[in-house]
């Protein structure tokens, strides 16, 4: 069914990355026997895997994996509505305009939080990034803060 590396979830519904399988949902209200009720293995488009998911209402917000040493990525993530679990449909991506390497085997984002119409996540040294999520068809970045160093851990708090 493929590997699971990210979930959350809400109430009986557990959003999952799904390693190659992409974005997969499930209902849990019987813990022992989870029913698979959608998936959408091309929620991010070609040559990814879902590697992190953060679900707000009805959007889905999907990471990709990339593999070490591969090439340079600029999808950073997929937007996807998941207000009808069985068929889960790609609303849009958020493109980097610089592509960027990993960093590690596992991850370029460090931590994502959803504040209003805004996505904001770090990357290891590349800093937080703020893009506006209000048209998910077409996410735009906002504002980059850079840093030298590895950011750490922060929070977000109202819409500043």
């Amino acid at each position: 069914m493929g590997d699971f590396t990210d979930v959350q979830t809400i109430g009986n519904i557990a959003y999952v990355a799904g390693g190659a399988t992409g974005l997969m949902i499930f209902d849990v209200s019987d813990a022992s026997s989870p029913k698979l009720l959608g998936s959408s293995a091309d929620c991010i488009g070609c040559n990814t895997t879902a590697q992190y998911v953060t679900v707000v209402g009805t959007t889905a917000y999907v990471v990709p994996f990339r593999a070490h040493n591969s090439a340079p990525v600029h999808t950073v993530f997929a937007i996807v509505d998941v207000s009808t679990p069985s068929s889960p449909r790609q609303l849009g991506t958020y493109e980097s305009d610089e592509p960027y390497h990993l960093i590690n085997h596992f991850s370029y984002h460090l931590h994502v939080f959803i504040s209003g119409n805004n996505y904001v996540y770090s990357r290891q040294h590349d800093g937080i990034h703020v893009v506006d999520v209000s048209t998910p068809s077409s996410p735009s970045l906002v504002t980059k803060l850079d840093s030298e160093d590895k950011w750490g851990a922060y929070c977000v708090a109202g819409t500043t």
